[in-house]
Parts: C-alpha cells; sequence; structure tokens
C-alpha cells in the first residue's frame, strides 16, 4: 500500500500534466476592482496548486490596476491589512491572454471551446486544449442577471449559450471532470433544469436564481497598510472559497466539503449546486484548483481579523455605497456630485422600466405591480426574446448599469408572460427611453 506521502506526491505530478484553468473578469471600471482582484488572487491559487502557467487562460480587462483612483498603482489586493502591514498584491505576476475590447463573451465561448481559428490574432490566441484525459477548472466573476452574466459590452453571454459550450466541450471530449465556479448575481440561474446527467461536471454558483451576490472588504474594511482603497476588495463567495483553500489541506479536503464551508460563510446569498454533486463531489479540492504544497504559504494569509458582518454590500448597491463613503470621507464637491448622479441614475433606470412594464400591461396596475415586484420570478426560457429586449435596453436606454442589471428579471417576465413578443417589448422600450 502506498504511503500518504506518496500519494500526495503522486497528485502533484498529476496536477502539474492534466490540469487546465480559465479565469474569467467579465468587468470594467474601478469600482468593479474587487472582480479583478478574485481573479488575479484565483490564479495564483491555481499555480500554486500546481496547475502550470501555461495551462491558465486568463481574461480581464485589466483597466483597474493603473486606475487614477487606485492609491497603489500597479497592485491589486483581494484582502484588508491594518496600518503598517503591507498587503499581499494579488496582481503581481499575473499573465493575462485577454484584456480590454477582447474581453467578450464570444471570444470566451471561443475559448473554452477550443476554437483556435476565431481567436487567431487576437490576444496571445491561446484557447483550452485540455483532452478527454484532462481536468478543467472554470472560474467566472462578474455581474449578472436572470439567465445571463455580463460582459463589458453587449452581448452578454446568456443562459443557453453557456449550456450549449459546456455540452460542445463534453460532447467534443474536452474534459475529464470539469468544475466550475460562477460569482455572478442571479448566477444559480443560469444552471436551472440543465440536464448534466453524464457530463461529469460539478458547478457552485455564489446566488441562486433570483438574489444578488455580495461583495466583502467593503468600507469600512477597505483598508490596506493605512491606505482607503475606496471599493470592495473581494466578492463574498471568491474570498471565502480563496481563503478556504488558502488555509486548508486541499488534498484532503472534498469539494463537498469546501462547498459547506463556503455556504456557511456565505451567509448574504444562497450558494448553490449543481452537476455530478455525489461522485464529483467527494474528490479531492486539490484535484482541480488544489494546494500541492500543503505546508507552504497561503497564498493571502488571514491575517487581518476584519468583522465579516461589516463591510459587506449588495453587488447592486456597491457604487452607491462606495460614492456615499468617498463623500462622507472627503466632503468634496465632485465625491458629492458622483454620489448625486449615481441617485439619478438609479431612478431614472428604474422610471425606465416602469413605463416599459406599464405600457404592456396597458396601464394595469395590479399587473405592472406584480411583474415589477421583486418576488416575481419567471424562469428565462425565451432566451431569443431575452436578447432583443436587452439589446433593445442597450440602444435606447443607455444599457445596463450595474445596479439595472436586476431588472433583467423584469425583462424575463415580460418575454415570458407575453409569449415571447419582442418586437411589442422593443417598441414599449424605445418609447420609454425617448
Amino acid at each position: 500500500m502506498k504511503s500518504a506521502a506518496t500519494l500526495i506526491a503522486t497528485m502533484a505530478t498529476v496536477a502539474s500534466a492534466d490540469h487546465y484553468a480559465v479565469l474569467v473578469a467579465g468587468s470594467n471600471t474601478y469600482g468593479n476592482y474587487r472582480h479583478h482582484a478574485d481573479v488575479a488572487h484565483a490564479y495564483h491559487v491555481a499555480l500554486k496548486g500546481g496547475i502550470p502557467a501555461d495551462n491558465i487562460i486568463v481574461m480581464m480587462f485589466d483597466d483597474v490596476v493603473n486606475d487614477d483612483e487606485n492609491p497603489f498603482p500597479g497592485q491589486l489586493f483581494n484582502q484588508p491589512t491594518p496600518a503598517g502591514t503591507p498587503g499581499v498584491d494579488v496582481y503581481h505576476g499575473v499573465k493575462k491572454d485577454y484584456t480590454g475590447k477582447t474581453v467578450t463573451a464570444a471570444n470566451f465561448i471561443s475559448i473554452i471551446t477550443g476554437d483556435k481559428e476565431k481567436m487567431k490574432n487576437i490576444g496571445t490566441g491561446r484557447v483550452l486544449e485540455s483532452t478527454s484525459e484532462d481536468r478543467v477548472f472554470i472560474n467566472f466573476v462578474d455581474h449578472g442577471g436572470v439567465g445571463l452574466i455580463a460582459f463589458p459590452k453587449q452581448p452578454y453571454l446568456y443562459k443557453k449559450d453557456l449550456q450549449s459550450a459546456l455540452l460542445k466541450m463534453h460532447n467534443t471530449s474536452m474534459y475529464k471532470e470539469l468544475v466550475f465556479y460562477l460569482e455572478a448575481c442571479e448566477s444559480g440561474s443560469m444552471f436551472q433544469h440543465f440536464d448534466m446527467e453524464g457530463l461529469n461536471m460539478y458547478v457552485t454558483t455564489a446566488a441562486n436564481g433570483k438574489e444578488s451576490s455580495w461583495g466583502t472588504y467593503c468600507a469600512p474594511n477597505d483598508m490596506v497598510d493605512g491606505k482607503t482603497l475606496n471599493t470592495c476588495l473581494g466578492d463574498l463567495f471568491s474570498v471565502n472559497w480563496m481563503e478556504d483553500s488558502d488555509t486548508h489541506d486541499t488534498t484532503k479536503e472534498t469539494l463537498n466539503v469546501q462547498y459547506k464551508r463556503v455556504k456557511k460563510l456565505t451567509n448574504k446569498s444562497h450558494v448553490m449546486q449543481f452537476g455530478d454533486v455525489t461522485d464529483m463531489g467527494s474528490e479531492f479540492v486539490a484535484e482541480f484548483i488544489g494546494n500541492e504544497d500543503v505546508n507552504g504559504t497561503a497564498v493571502v494569509a488571514a491575517s487581518f481579523n476584519a468583522d465579516h458582518n461589516v463591510g459587506q454590500f449588495d453587488s447592486r448597491d456597491h457604487e452607491l455605497d462606495r460614492f456615499y463613503h468617498a463623500y462622507s470621507r472627503s466632503d468634496t464637491v465632485e465625491d458629492a456630485e458622483r454620489l448625486m448622479m449615481e441617485i439619478h441614475s438609479r431612478v431614472q433606470h428604474r422610471t425606465n422600466v416602469e413605463r416599459i412594464v406599464s405600457d404592456i400591461t396597458n396601464g394595469d396596475n395590479v399587473k405592472t405591480k406584480h411583474l415589477l415586484h421583486p418576488e416575481t420570478y419567471y424562469e428565462p426560457k425565451l432566451d431569443q426574446c431575452q436578447k432583443k429586449v436587452d439589446a433593445a435596453y442597450d440602444e435606447y436606454c443607455g444599457g445596463y448599469t450595474d445596479y439595472s442589471l436586476k431588472f433583467v428579471r423584469v425583462m424575463v417576465n415580460l418575454c415570458e408572460t407575453t409569449n415571447g413578443d419582442a418586437d411589442r417589448i422593443v417598441q414599449a422600450v424605445a418609447k420609454a427611453c425617448q
């Protein structure tokens, strides 16, 4: 019988040979600092776990690290530290394949399905080259809405398109087993009623299909070495799974054990599981995103004793929160104007959506209130209608903001209750926003 040390050494050797990772931050602008910091941290978790840099593909807009608001140019931090204690720069050493305008839903699909031809002359051109013998880990971090996960520009990545891409990966033998960690609002909606039987796929999402995910290490815990970053440093679900990976021996921790720990810690949303939660769930985290050097230093050590019940915010409200705290700290006209503009934007988007729904219901107040109510949820099934309506909102209403993506749920409700009458809804969108 092999000793435990021999088994761990064998596992590490396998990990360096047949493991791949695709890590994506699908957002831009400084307000989404946390998404970039999450993915940069995930890169080091994967690298430390034995996945070679040549097997890790990174997609991030990469505008945050040198933004004028960043008090630490060229650096990103995924955890706060007290004054006198330097933070851990998770950005250092991250090799990026796709940045700026190359961060699109279409490119992401081409990357994970191994379409080299479509990615020729774009970024590094790298795509997944995994085989039926390999294990693949995908980590996507961004905003979302019912039936979609976002990118900086339309078109977004919709539920059926993501599911079709994952099925293509399976049907073309691109993996032996696949693990997908998805951080986004309403992220659970992307996998509802997806028949994953026999796909050898294990998925966890930051939230269920009708709630927001949450940022963490926000004000007043947005401090690194005594400096205020004025933004959330991480997302609650993402920080929890990565800090768990940093501080536990993942050669002995199963995916299901990590899920239970992360679910308990992520107390602002409902972390969900999909796919092969029985067999794959009993496999060790180190088989996918592990911690090969179990006696080494964690990527981000738990060095800051922050109250995890303070400094957490609904992702929809993050911009409002950070502008409020910026103004309360500075008392400047510029920060006051940013706060007022954010409030005005939120009111305008809500008004737009109320007008659209009222138009579709012919002014019926009861039906309008029902479709707008936060608890009214129709599962997204008519994706073509949803795509047309979202594109119309982009054209006529200036596009969704981080806040107004919450109203994608309402657009789905309209598609479902009108049996997919996209033209009628598009007309209402154009009328409301002119």
